[in-house]
Formats: C-alpha cells, structure tokens, sequence
C-alpha cells in the first residue's frame, strides 16, 4: 500500500503538473479550469492571513460546496488552524453554540448564507466573518498577494506539516443525540485515502463531481482522496441539478450518499436505457456511504450498466471502516471489504459490537473527556455503537446501532435495521423507520411511500407471513410526506410532530 503525505502531494502537484486542472468551474454554457498552481497559490495565500490573525485558532467554514470552500479548509490543514466545517441546514443559535463550544474566533462563510452568518455574529460578539468575494476579505487576499510578492515565504516553502494535530473538529450529525465534535486529524484523512486508493482505480485523466456535502467528513475525504490522485473535480453547488452536473461534466466515477444515487438512477432512466446512452459516456462505479444502501437502487443502476458500490464508515473514524473495490467481488447488501491497511485493526466484539482503531480514529470528543472514555476504551479500540459481523471473505454486515435494539419482554432481540431492509425491498416503500416498545412486545413500522395505503398495508401482512412471531410487525403508520433527514441523507430518528401520518 502506498502511502500518502497530503501536504507533500499539494506540493508536488503545484510543482510537477502547474497548469493540470485541479477544478472544474462552470461559467455559462462552459466550464473554466482552476489549475493546480492557481489553487496552491490561493491556499498560500488564505494561510499567510491565518497565520497573521489566528494561527492555531478554530475557523468554521459555512457554505454551499465551492471552490473556495475547499481553498480555506486546506489552508486551514496546512496552516496549523483547526477547520470547523458547519452543516449549512442548522440554523444561526446550533451555529454559534457548536462554534462556542470549540472557541472559535472566525467564521468564513460564502454570499448565499450571509445572512445566517449575520444572525451567529450577533449571538457571539467578538466573532470575525469574512464572506468568499466580498470587499473586506478582497482587502486582505490582496494584501497578501503583495506581501507574499515581496519575498515572503508561504507554506510551500516548508519541508511538512504536523500530521498529529487536531486539524478539523467535525460535529456528528446527531440524527438521535447531541452532536459531539470529533477532533480528527490529517494522518487520519491520509489514512483513509490510503485505503480508499488501493481499491478504486482514478488517474489524472479522469473526472467527477464533488456532490458529498463538504461538511461531513465523507466529503471531505473523498475530495482529499481524488485531489491527491490527480482528478479534475467539478463543482456543483445545487445537488439537485445532479444529473445536469453528471452529464455537463462527463463524470467517471462518482461519490455519493444514496438519496442522491436513488436521484440519479431515476434521472437517468428518463433519459435512456443506460448511463452511457443517456449521458453520452459511462460512469464506471458510484460509491455510496453515510447511509444504507437499499437494494432497489442497487438493481436499477445494475440495470443501466453501472456499478453500485458501498463504503462504511463514522465522523469518529475518519469515514473509514470498510469500502468495496470497484474491479473485485461484491456482496450486494454488505458495507464493503473491511479496510486493508497496515495501520488499522477492525474486530467484532463478543456482543457483536464493530470496532476499529488506528490513525483514522479521532483523537476525542473536543473537551468531553467522559464520552471519549466510553467511545475510545483503554486499548484504543474505538467502538462504533453498530451491530455487525465480518465474514469469511472480509465483507462487512451492519446489522443496527445498538441504541435501536429492541429488547422484547421476553429476551428476544430485533434489530430495527434489519426489518427496515426488508421493508424498503417492498413494492412502493421509499422510506422507513422501524421502532418497538419492548415491554408490550409491539414492533411498529411507519412508512412513506409511493403507492396507495392499502396496497402498503397489504405487503406488510405477506412480508409479516415470512417472519418469525416476535419480529412480525404488529402495527403500521403510514406517512403523507418523506421523513425529515440530515445532510448526510440519514432519516431523523425523531421526526418533528407536524408532519403527520395517515
């Protein structure tokens, strides 16, 4: 396995392969490349002004997925500051306390949220804002220019960086708990670009998108990943124009939560009989992470001659655990090959618990020393709260988080996960959350999908006749409109009252 040094790749691209494309703008009916000297020489540059003002400060970065968001997260990493990117779907009060809790003093943030920005300034007074573009920061991006111009050295004049430090607190999505901030690192985004090389093939004549949002750490990552491989990313700030990006942009491969795929697959369907016919190219694989994926999707893509491909992985691990090759065998329904690395160590618990540890881990929850002693224990094993098995073949299976887990009267034990599979494998289920009171050994499914009700209810009872008794489902709900989710696609496990059930 080959190993990655981050800084060291930025450096040798800016150096070996200038003028390379490492973005990919569109500007009308056209696309403007942003070459790998231009990117380096902008990070340079928004380093020298962290390095004067915050060094070793937290920033949090607000925005739409952007060129300059990944500009000002590298100068972040490279610069000795600690980059907290913030979910653009919270509003300004969860902003402002996830930035209070890791003190930072600065918020760069782009046009489109300026008035959130705004809104979390007046709640932290003190706070620094600098929007993408705007006069201010025009004032200081060019002062630097000057400075630099003038003989000073920049961080390309550096040999390394500390790849130890917390460089990035990334906040849990938070789909059942109060988020935490994971302290990750830069050895931990190395590790997982490692891995994720070693298993899917990209060279510098490729392209794809970056469609992950920036602020979870499977984009974050991925973007790392095809960066350092040498692929010319296009940007696509507006997810739902997916397939006008895919198309536009001839993407070779993509990465994707699986709402987007499911998105995609039917885009491309309406558009022809394959992907390559209904875009004018073929996109070899998608690989598919933060949520499960559900078979359906995985037989549509099939069917237009693509392959679907997941991955596993937490905020806590650096998105890594598992990740299936693009060339080799495949289980459908698995999470993956577990990751291959000579660093990492993954095992299964006697309770059936996976664990994982190595350089992807996070060094700790920032400032939450006893969640980080029952997440990381003494060995270093961190446990990840799924339920899983490994088989023989190295295939991951995640079968429910262990906070799910319904525990019948009667010692039984459900996993919600595992009915929610076979739900959503029915005709007309889109959407599903399986839940139980163990004392009244009642499972209860609510439902969202596209066919009538009882049609929906009808499935249900023949699903039920290939159940055991315990795991049958006594009562179902069915909803009128999809669950509310966050950013990473994942269903919020306690949707808001309003929205009603049939």
């Amino acid at each position: 396995m080959n190993k990655i040094d981050l800084f060291k790749e930025f450096k040798r691209a800016r150096d070996e392969r200038p003028l390379s494309p490492a973005f990919l703008v569109a500007s009308g009916d056209r696309y403007l490349p942003i070459s790998w000297r231009q990117f380096t020489d902008d990070i340079a540059v928004i380093a020298f002004i962290i390095e004067a003002n915050v060094k070793h400060g937290a920033i949090g970065i607000l925005g739409e997925n952007s060129y300059e968001w990944m500009v000002v997260h590298a100068a972040c990493l490279f610069s000795g500051s600690v980059a907290v990117p913030v979910d653009v779907n919270l509003n300004a009060d969860e902003i402002a306390q996830r930035l209070k809790s890791v003190k930072a003093r600065v918020l760069v943030h782009s046009s489109l949220f300026s008035v959130k920005s705004h809104d979390v300034a007046a709640r932290m007074p003190g706070l620094i804002t600098g929007s993408f573009g705007s006069r201010k920061t025009d004032f200081f991006l060019n002062a630097s220019k000057k400075a630099i111009e003038l003989g000073l050295k920049t961080i390309w004049s550096r040999d390394s960086v500390d790849v130890e430090r917390t460089s990035a607190i990334v906040f849990t999505s938070g789909t059942t708990s109060e988020p935490r901030g994971a302290e990750l690192t830069i050895r931990g985004i190395e590790t997982f670009c490692e891995c994720a090389a070693s298993v899917l093939p990209m060279s510098p004549s490729d392209r794809s998108l970056m469609l992950l949002p920036l602020h979870h750490i499977f984009g974050i990552a991925t973007t790392y990943l095809m960066l350092v491989r040498g692929v010319a990313l296009g940007v696509c700030p507006d997810f739902r124009r997916i397939y006008d990006a895919v198309e536009r942009f001839r993407a070779n491969f993509l990465f994707l939560v699986p709402a987007l795929a499911e998105i995609l697959a039917a885009k491309i369907s309406q558009h022809g009989d394959s992907a390559a016919e209904a875009l004018g190219s073929p996109i070899d694989w998608i690989l598919t992470g933060g949520a499960p994926q559900p078979s359906c999707t995985y037989e549509k893509m099939k069917r237009l001659g693509v392959k679907l491909i997941t991955g596993y992985g937490l905020t806590e691990t650096t998105s890594l655990y598992s990740l299936s090759s693009s060339s080799g065998l495949y289980k459908p329904g698995s999470a993956g090959l577990v990751a291959r690395h000579p660093e990492v160590e993954t095992a299964v618990s006697e309770d059936g618990e996976l664990l994982i540890r190595g350089p992807s881990v996070m060094k700790g929850y920032y400032k939450m020393p006893e969640r980080t002693a029952k997440a990381i224990d003494k060995d270093g094993w961190y446990h990840t709260g799924d339920m899983g098995r490994i088989d023989d073949d190295g295939f991951v299976w995640v079968t429910g988080r262990i906070s799910r887990t319904i525990v019948l009267s009667s010692g039984k034990k459900i996993a919600p996960e595992e009915l929610e599979a076979k739900l959503l494998a029915l005709p007309g289920v889109l959407e599903t959350i399986v839940s139980g009171d163990g004392a009244k050994r009642e499972v209860v499914a609510t439902i969202y999908g596209d066919a009538p009700e009882e049609a929906l209810r009808r499935e249900v009872v023949e699903l039920n006749k290939t159940l055991p008794v315990y795991k049958r489902i006594s009562r179902v709900n069915v909803r009128t409109s999809p669950f509310p989710k966050t950013a990473s696609g994942k269903i919020k496990l306690n949707p808001p009252d309003e929205i009603q059930t049939r």
